[in-house]
């Protein structure tokens, strides 16, 4: 059976489709990456897979070894981490991503009829990769962003509660540097409602740095039995501790207090 392939067809689809890949990677880390290293990555990659696709049948060791070493260059370049766990973190986000675009693919040329036409060309094939990318990209963003915004249920002086909006931030990294326990941000206004007295014992200054500001300390305090609500389910956290910060946190009043993402883990 004779088969003719063009290399250069062969070489825009892989470098398109891991495109997609790292675009996916990438949020499925939360992470960021140029649109340079982004493209160079994909490159890389698209070259692998044309080395692997060249070697004769029989070589399946050395198969394995020119597609690994793509995958390995073209992780590297992407997010500049080329050993340890992060690579590791990287490497297995890459092939739930793969998993996942080429599952959405597969049923989509399943699904859509002329599959002996139009279907079969590298344009038909990069279109439709590029509407399962988007898809999956917009319920990714979905998901984060529910999982970022939540309600949170604080539990005050004399078994008064309040309730308020709170939002997930990844890039807070407080903790109380004693017991090392996360530290949320809560605006000052809403803390004066939770304790309008005598504040609780165990008064802490925690250190913090920010954008604008390259150091600074809050004052903070214990906090038990605070209960956070994402996507309709409500969990309890352990105690934590709650900086208190003088101004807004938003602009627009979303949100009232800033949430460390280890505190959904206690």
């Amino acid at each position: 059976m004779y088969y003719e392939v063009y290399l250069d067809s062969v070489f825009l689809i892989c470098l398109c489709m891991n495109r997609y890949l790292l675009g996916l990677t990438c949020l499925c880390l939360s992470c960021t990456a140029t649109h340079v290293r982004l493209w160079v990555g994909a490159a890389l990659g698209a070259v692998g897979n044309l080395l692997v696709l060249l070697v004769p049948a029989g070589a399946a060791p050395f198969r394995l070894v020119l597609f690994a070493a793509g995958l390995y260059g073209m992780a590297g370049i992407t997010f500049r981490c080329w050993r340890g766990r992060g690579l590791v973190r990287i490497v297995e986000s890459l092939c739930v991503c793969f998993f996942l675009l080429g599952g959405a693919l597969t049923l989509l040329l399943k699904l859509l009829p002329g599959k002996e036409g139009w279907l079969t060309c590298s344009a038909a094939v990069l279109l439709l990769g590029a509407v399962c990318y988007e898809g999956i990209r917009l319920l990714m963003l979905r998901r984060r962003k529910n999982r970022e915004n939540c309600r949170v249920i604080l539990h005050g002086a004399d078994g008064h509660s309040i309730r308020i909006e709170g939002l997930v931030d990844t890039g807070n990294s407080l903790t109380e540097p004693i017991s090392g326990m996360p530290v949320a941000v809560l605006e000052k206004r809403v803390w004066e409602k939770l304790y309008p007295g005598q504040p609780p014992p165990g008064m802490r200054v925690i250190p913090y740095h920010s954008v604008g500001k390259s150091a600074g300390t809050l004052v903070g305090f214990p906090v038990r039995d605070m209960e956070v609500e994402i996507g309709g389910i409500r969990r309890k956290c352990g105690e934590i501790y709650v900086a208190i910060w003088q101004e807004s946190l938003s602009e627009t009043g979303a949100y009232n207090i800033l949430l460390q993402p280890a505190m959904l883990e206690l």
